[in-house]
């Protein structure tokens, strides 16, 4: 099954602003929606009938950088399947952002070395196509449904982020996430669209 149009790598990404204070529950368009920032690389992963293929957020493929990763993908995710999310590397319970970059620019020996020893996971915020539609234009919590329906079969280390409509628990994320490198908070309208290209998070 192909990808929708703009959809087939590389990607554009929406994109997020810095802020000072956490918005309340109701701020954004169709209620805030709180995740996790996680320390990592941005990366859209594409899934087609010919397998699947990551890109970074300036569009390099790291397909062979992250070869787990995509292997996972390749697996787990059906043809016409575009995600969205976070390549992350834990070390002893943290986000290890120096181990990961330690990941980059490696041959393929070497990459599929680092993949056994200093494996990568990778957390799904966003759906941006299913079934080979385009599902930019639904709404964030539409898009969250049908992400969360997507994960019920999924195994690491593909992963879904968490999510909550609470400010209370937002809260609690981001002073308690921290311990592990969290980096702070994305707030997203429940009613949006995928804002691609902008900075609308």
């Amino acid at each position: 099954m192909g990808l929708p149009s703009g959809l087939g790598g590389p990607v554009e990404v929406a994109l997020a602003r810095a802020i000072e204070r956490i918005p309340q529950a109701g701020a954004l368009p169709g209620g805030s929606r709180f995740e996790p920032k996680w320390d990592g690389f941005r990366t859209v992963i594409t899934r087609d009938q010919s397998g699947a293929r990551l890109w970074s957020r300036r569009g390099t493929d790291l397909s062979a950088t992250f070869p787990e990763i995509a292997a996972a993908a390749e697996r787990q995710l059906r043809p016409g399947t575009v995600l969205d999310g976070e390549l992350v590397v834990w070390v002893d319970g943290r986000l290890a952002f120096a181990a990961l970059q330690t990941r980059m620019g490696r041959g393929p020996r070497s990459a599929a070395a680092l993949a056994r020893t200093s494996p990568a996971s990778y957390a799904a915020f966003d759906v941006l196509a299913v079934g080979g539609q385009d599902v930019r234009p639904w709404a964030f919590d539409d898009r969250r449904r049908r992400l969360e329906q997507l994960a019920t079969g999924w195994r690491p280390p593909l992963n879904l982020s968490p999510v909550t409509n609470d400010h209370a628990t937002a809260v609690e994320w981001f002073e308690a996430y921290s311990a592990v490198g969290m980096e702070g908070l994305v707030v997203k309208g429940g009613g949006e669209p995928y804002p691609a290209g902008r900075r609308a998070w």
